[in-house]
């Protein structure tokens, strides 16, 4: 039996258990399609973080030596991840949350099945537009996590964010926060200005969701309404929309219709949504819905990339980036 099988029945049994023997949920009739439906959409994500080859291994090396953020930091990455992903069992109770999930899944199931539209090579597609780095001029962010390969990717086999990245800022031995990391004031990253890649028109912006309490634990908010957190989407051509995640509540400067301009600052970085730590989390996309969107590479131009000036030029994990 495959791994993932065999991960994706223990899962299943754990969530099979807390619903009957601590909810007290009777499982009958159509409920029973309910939990076919759960494995499924279990094994589903099972598979995803489970797809790992030699190259990606290889890719991964480099960041071994990377400092684990907030006390959580003292167990390194295997123990944030282990109380990331255990306390992400939990969001299969929340209705809002399980909801958006399965929207995912089904999205990227069509998404998937699409091979011909899928991008396997970034050198293949050309951008509608130039596009700046989402922050303003002058500030050095750390590229934490994506690049335009599948060993590279944020998230390959999930085509939204096939070619993501997540920022944040970070001094030469890669720690990302002052003293013990577990308040959102600590991190270097926390409320410095997002500004807008290109001009466009704002088609939807969220503004209200809590920042993840428990920052530096490794605690994933399994109470959130929304695993996206604060969110910006801006449309610049017809099939080019940006998309900017985990804003602080409360910082978002702009609202659907608004039109915007190069650089101009529409919110902050934040904790909000499905975050490990703060940072801004920003793609990409070939349509306005998220969860049925298409992730599109994307060069950034007159940006300085490890000290070099770049006209135009992609990105990957462990560049350090700014705009110039």
């Amino acid at each position: 039996m495959k791994k993932q099988t065999l991960i994706s029945i223990f899962l299943f049994a754990i969530i099979w258990a807390l619903l009957h023997f601590v909810f007290q949920v009777r499982f009958n009739g159509l409920h029973k399609f309910w939990l076919v439906g759960l494995y499924l959409l279990i094994h589903f994500v099972v598979d995803l973080l489970s797809k790992k080859d030699i190259q990606q291994q290889k890719e991964d090396e480099k960041f071994k030596d990377w400092a684990t953020s907030g006390s959580i930091g003292k167990y390194g990455q295997k123990g944030l991840l282990f109380m990331f992903y255990s306390t992400g069992l939990i969001t299969f109770l929340n209705p809002f949350q399980l909801f958006q999930i399965i929207k995912q899944a089904i999205g990227n199931s069509k998404l998937s099945s699409d091979k011909k539209n899928l991008i396997e090579n970034a050198d293949n597609y050309q951008n509608g537009m130039n596009y700046i780095l989402p922050f303003e001029k002058n500030t050095q962010w750390l590229v934490y996590n994506g690049g335009v390969t599948k060993q590279s990717s944020h998230s390959w086999d999930v085509i939204t964010q096939r070619f993501a990245y997540d920022f944040v800022i970070a001094d030469e031995q890669h720690v990302r926060h002052k003293n013990k990391g577990t308040k959102l004031e600590d991190y270097f990253c926390y409320n410095k200005n997002i500004v807008t890649v290109a001009d466009g028109i704002v088609i939807k912006s969220i503004n209200n969701k809590r920042n993840a309490p428990f920052v530096g634990y490794g605690i994933l908010d399994f109470l959130t309404t929304s695993f996206i957190g604060n969110y910006v989407i801006i449309k610049h051509t017809e099939n080019e929309y940006s998309f900017y995640a985990h804003l602080n509540k409360g910082s978002v400067t702009v609202t659907s219709g608004d039109k915007v301009t190069q650089g101009q600052i529409i919110g902050k970085c934040g904790h909000s949504g499905y975050s490990s730590e703060p940072h801004l989390h920003f793609h990409l996309q070939d349509k306005a819905d998220f969860f049925n969107a298409k992730g599109l590479p994307i060069k950034f131009s007159d940006i300085k990339i490890n000290g070099i000036v770049k006209s135009e030029t992609f990105i990957t994990a462990s560049d350090r980036v700014e705009n110039i």
